[in-house]
């Protein structure tokens, strides 16, 4: 493969050689997808069932009729029960690692009753979430895990799985874990069309609040349209990662690292960032020895011919504002003191601090989901968490507030201000002693 090294002297030569990188999903077939997408949705609107069935037929390779677009609880503990004893325990293991994570997070997240001084607020879990299961090349149980866990750690009430099961069905591993993240009802159709489904509800399948999860261009297309009739997640490009790395690292870790990443998709990124010619180089002979045994070879080869680099920088101190630029999802730190480079750094999904831990244990059963924000948007986006599945409500009053009659006279005098005399009115009439307007 072409040699991705790339000597960087400042920051904006850094800005430059990432500029095809930061710019992924901003193509020319960007247009197309938007209106392919607002085709199917409209069809899917107005068609129900019949429009679903028949796109799930010519895109996904569904088999199956109105019966087939739900599977109860009982197809996933079947699939469960038959799974070898160690995928299934290893099933259990991440769940019970994520679910232990995000328990922490929740018991963090305290209502605030109100006071005589204070307005208050509670968090209430949200009723219905689809949790959208990427197919296509690869298989994502964790995906599943990653989400309906979470969504069930939040007190959701009801979680189901959207996700394309193809002429054969939904794997098996998919369908274990589905059961083991305790999910409701799985819908055996992905897409577009099924998000549209989801979002509208049709004559056989119910209205969702909140679709998430991972997916291709379609999927997070169709998740930007219909925000607004439902709520999402993220709108999430292709995967990336996003390496620093001194002359401590171990270049075999770091080629293994890279490649990892991009055999998730042609337009996944991988991106080294280091201050060691040596290092650098060894990456390079690396990656090209790791890859001819690689059995996805032929995607993590596009992916890093267009989207990879090495940037052989001048000094370790560029790096920090670098990553700020890209805003990583994954961002990994091997070098000797991960701690002092991660408090410098201000954007990135997650951060994985010590060559000991790669972000491929952050895809399964480190704890945190590997739902994270992608494209720069880690630059205002948080990952998926239980706080993604819960509303915050204030609470206003229900005991003697003080200064309330100060609070009702300066709504008064703001509410003219504005030109609204009802709204001044409105408080006018609750000031002691009482007025008349």
């Amino acid at each position: 493969m072409k040699d991705l090294i790339i000597r960087v002297q400042t920051r904006e030569e850094g800005r430059k050689a990432l500029a095809h990188i930061l710019a992924r999903g901003r193509d020319g077939e960007a247009q197309k997808v938007r209106e392919r997408v607002s085709e199917i949705i409209d069809s899917v609107r107005s068609g129900g069932d019949l429009a679903l069935i028949q796109w799930a037929q010519t895109l996904d390779g569904f088999s199956g009729g109105r019966e087939g677009l739900v599977l109860g609880k009982g197809a996933a503990e079947d699939a469960f029960n038959a799974l070898d004893p160690t995928l299934r325990d290893a099933l259990l293991f991440a769940r019970d690692r994520i679910e232990s994570y995000h328990r922490k997070i929740r018991e963090g997240l305290q209502d605030l009753p109100p006071t005589r001084e204070m307005a208050g607020f509670r968090y209430t879990p949200i009723d219905r979430v689809a949790v959208y299961v990427p197919g296509g090349t690869a298989l994502y149980p964790s995906t599943v895990l990653m989400t309906a866990t979470v969504a069930r750690v939040a007190g959701v009430r009801e979680v189901l799985v959207i996700t394309p099961g193809g002429p054969a069905g939904i794997a098996p591993v998919v369908l274990a874990a589905c059961h083991a993240a305790g999910v409701d009802r799985i819908i055996p159709v992905g897409g577009v069309h099924a998000i549209a489904a989801l979002a509208f509800g049709t004559e056989t399948l119910p209205t969702a609040d909140q679709i998430v999860g991972p997916g291709n261009r379609f999927v997070a297309e169709a998740k930007r349209q219909l925000f607004g009739t439902i709520a999402i997640d993220m709108i999430a490009g292709p995967t990336e990662v996003a390496i620093v790395a001194d002359e401590s690292a171990d270049p075999p870790l770091l080629a293994a690292d890279l490649l990892a990443q991009a055999e998730h998709d042609t337009q996944a990124s991988a991106v080294l960032l280091t201050d060691s010619e040596t290092v650098a180089g060894r990456v390079m002979e690396e990656i090209n020895s790791q890859l001819s045994s690689l059995p996805r070879k032929e995607i993590a080869l596009r992916s890093l011919e267009t989207f990879g680099a090495i940037l052989l920088l001048s000094n370790l101190q560029l790096a920090p504002s670098l990553i700020d630029l890209i805003a990583p999802e994954h961002l990994e730190l091997a070098v000797s003191n991960p701690q002092n480079l991660a408090a410098q750094i201000r954007h990135a999904g997650a951060i994985f601090m010590g060559e000991g831990v790669p972000e491929a244990a952050g895809d399964y059963c480190f704890g945190p989901s590997h739902v994270l924000p992608t494209n720069g948007t880690a630059r205002f986006a948080s990952p998926v968490s239980v706080e993604t599945f819960l509303k915050r409500t204030s609470l206003l009053g229900g005991t003697e507030c003080d200064h309330l009659d100060r609070i009702l006279e300066v709504s008064e005098i703001l509410a003219r201000a504005e030109g609204l005399e009802g709204h001044a009115r409105s408080a006018a009439l609750r000031r002691a002693p009482r007025m008349t307007p």
